[in-house]
């Protein structure tokens, strides 16, 4: 597939058939609202609420204001399916910032792409989706190659590990980051002991897995799933005196794991691309104000969403079209 750059979605969005409102740029905010990853998707409407708003407050672009619809795709392949259908016809939406989840992408962007318009996930790390050959979509954040092969370096040159275990999302996610994983970690001279999968939503209940661990002398355990498996997982392993360090990719950066987890969750070591505390001036700043509003510190989601919006207002050079073009 021929790399892509942002500018290129926007040529093919102003080369295509869609109109807006004569003083309204639009564009749709898709993510988890509700479900086991919601806390994921707020914090991407919140992240775009609060640079929509201070583009606004500064004239918006091209003397336009941004205005955007939120749309629940639960994490769930199928809900973002009907999502895309639904609001791939509406001829006033510039683009769209999502989806969370890398399993809803893939199944919606050839919707998306049909309709012509650009589709920039904040979070999507599946290294499939790029794969796929889809014109219309970019990513603001590392794949998994990457971010999977750093987890797996921390759980064995920082937390010891010499006996890990593997649990893994069943999805492409959790699958993508499992992969990477079982690749990486015999190169760090680690042989993984034991590895069981999960399904998000339903599976909730460790205690067999967490036994099976515990008899076969595992030393760690690469946690590949999002913050509310993770968090229950890490209570139950507490609960059951699986003492061992815990890890986890960004999914699971989020307070709603050290809630759900209790004590377990104090050994849970995560690999994220945005640091919550960070002191430089323009994050510190947005760090605040994202805790006034919301009462709780931001995390690559909405960091990544407030930044999707400043990058097309960046971007988007030209006068969009009118309601009468």
């Amino acid at each position: 597939m021929k790399k892509l750059t942002l500018m290129s979605l926007f040529i093919i969005l102003i080369g295509s058939t869609t109109c807006f409102a004569a003083d309204t740029i639009k564009f749709l905010v898709v993510g988890p609202m509700t479900g086991d990853s919601a806390a994921q998707g707020r914090q991407m409407r919140s992240g775009a609420k609060i640079a929509i708003e201070e583009i606004n407050a500064a004239g918006g672009i091209n003397g336009k204001k941004l205005a955007f619809d939120v749309a629940d795709d639960v994490g769930t392949p199928n809900q973002a399916t009907l999502i895309a259908q639904k609001y791939s016809l509406d001829k006033n939406l510039l683009f769209v910032l999502g989806h969370n989840n890398s399993s809803c992408s893939i199944a919606a962007l050839p919707i998306w792409e049909k309709a012509g318009l650009p589709v920039i996930s904040p979070s999507n790390t599946s290294p499939t989706i790029t794969q796929l050959g889809h014109k219309n979509y970019f990513r603001v954040i590392a794949n998994d190659d990457i971010m999977s092969r750093q987890l797996a370096g921390v759980a064995v040159n920082s937390l010891g590990m010499r006996k890990p275990a593997i649990i893994w999302e069943n999805s492409d996610y959790g699958k993508g980051m499992r992969d990477v994983a079982m690749d990486e970690l015999p190169k760090l001279g680690v042989k993984v002991v034991a590895e069981d999968s999960f399904i998000s939503g339903v599976d909730r209940d460790y205690s067999a897995i967490i036994t099976k661990y515990k008899g076969a002398g595992v030393d760690g355990v690469l946690f590949l799933g999002d913050y509310t498996g993770g968090g229950l997982f890490a209570k139950q392993a507490h609960n059951l005196g699986l003492k061992v360090k815990l890890a986890g990719g960004s999914s699971c950066s989020h307070q709603k794991l050290i809630e759900l987890g209790g004590e377990g969750a104090e050994d849970f070591h995560v690999v994220a691309p945005f640091d919550p505390f960070d002191t430089r001036p323009r994050q510190a700043k947005f760090i605040e104000r994202f805790l006034k509003e919301t009462n709780e510190r931001p995390g690559e989601w909405s960091t990544h969403a407030y930044d999707i919006v400043y990058m097309v207002k960046g971007h988007t050079r030209r006068e969009a079209p009118t309601a009468s073009s």
